[in-house]
Formats: structure tokens, C-alpha cells, sequence
């Protein structure tokens, strides 16, 4: 019965017949009804430091733009890399912003960033979609540390793993799509 469960859970929202939250919430209620899992089991899977880095990441995403934090770093990236050019400027951005989102989850960072994105585009006369671009796929670039994306943090602790394994793994990967998008953007971007 929890193997139907659980291939109905991954079901629905494979196939998008429910969002994927009401889906998995939907499919733990079942476990629990049906007796697979009782309450103990259930709250014991629960990680609590899962929620505890979430909610830590979005308050220091939100620390930095109220303390002008994260306006500071858009501006001194425009004055410190504009001289050499638009290219060289989306790719600092790039690197900027993937290298925060590993640290404020990168929904925190796509949060931060998408504005002062755009604030960037009004000062240089970069195309706004080509920031925007930038920003949604430096965010995506959080391999580096378990609290920069909520999967990460899911398998953490049952794989056993610890925080070097992300960096070990991460590190390298986020220079190749850094380098990977610092050549390609012209093409795409015209800049």
C-alpha cells in the first residue's frame, strides 16, 4: 500500500494533475490514514534543521536589502566592472550572484537580485531581459553548499553527506557554467 502511495504521490505531480506540494502533502496524509507511517514516524523524518536554514536564508536575503547591503554590492560591481565592458559586466554578475545564492538559497538571491538587476540595466543601458537572464541562471547555479537549495538540505541527511561534499562537488561545476556563460552570452545577448 505505501509503494501505491508513493507512486501515486510522484504521479500527480510528474504529470502536474496537482502542484507538487499538495501532492507530496497529500500523499503523506495518505500514510498516515492508511497506517503505513504513524505521527511518531512521521514527525521523527522531519528534519528541523531543514526548516531552521530556510528560514535563516531568507531572513539574511532580506537583512541585506533592508541594510542597503545588497544595493552596495550591485553598484560597486557596475563602478568596479563597466569600464571593461558590458560582457565582462554580466559576467561578473554572474559570478557575484552564484557565488551568493550559495550562501541565502537561490531563492532568496533570485529575490535580491531581479531588482537590482534591473536597477543595473537602467544605469548601463543593458538590455533589462539579458539581466534578468543573468540573474535566473546565476541563481540556479546553487551545487556549492546544502542551504543554497532545498533539495540540497533533503538529501543531506539521509545521504549521509557533509557540507565539503557539496563544495567538492559544487565548486567546479558552478566555474563551468560561470566560464560556459561568459563565452556564450555575447551570442545571445548581443553585448
Amino acid at each position: 500500500l505505501a509503494q501505491l502511495i508513493f507512486i501515486g504521490t510522484v504521479a500527480c505531480a510528474a504529470t502536474s494533475f496537482l502542484p507538487i506540494e499538495i501532492a507530496a502533502l497529500s500523499g503523506a496524509i495518505a500514510m498516515i490514514a492508511s497506517g503505513c507511517l504513524n505521527i511518531r514516524q512521521a514527525v521523527r523524518s522531519l528534519d528541523m534543521r531543514i526548516f531552521l536554514l530556510i528560514g535563516a536564508a531568507f531572513a539574511m536575503g532580506l537583512a541585506l536589502e533592508k541594510t542597503g547591503g545588497a544595493e552596495y554590492i550591485g553598484m560597486t560591481v557596475v563602478n568596479t566592472f563597466q569600464p571593461y565592458g558590458d560582457q565582462i559586466l554580466l559576467s561578473s554578475v554572474f559570478f557575484i550572484i552564484a557565488i551568493l545564492t550559495n550562501i541565502i538559497s537561490n531563492s532568496a538571491a533570485a529575490l535580491l537580485f531581479a531588482p537590482i538587476g534591473l536597477a543595473i540595466s537602467q544605469q548601463t543601458g543593458i538590455d533589462p531581459i539579458s539581466i534578468v537572464l543573468t540573474v535566473i541562471f546565476a541563481t540556479n547555479c546553487s551545487f556549492a553548499t546544502p542551504i543554497a537549495y532545498q533539495t540540497n538540505l533533503l538529501v543531506m541527511g539521509p545521504g549521509h553527506y557533509k557540507f565539503s561534499d557539496f563544495a567538492l562537488f559544487g565548486i567546479p561545476l558552478i566555474f563551468i557554467l560561470w566560464l560556459s556563460f561568459s563565452l556564450l552570452s555575447p551570442y545571445f545577448f548581443n553585448v
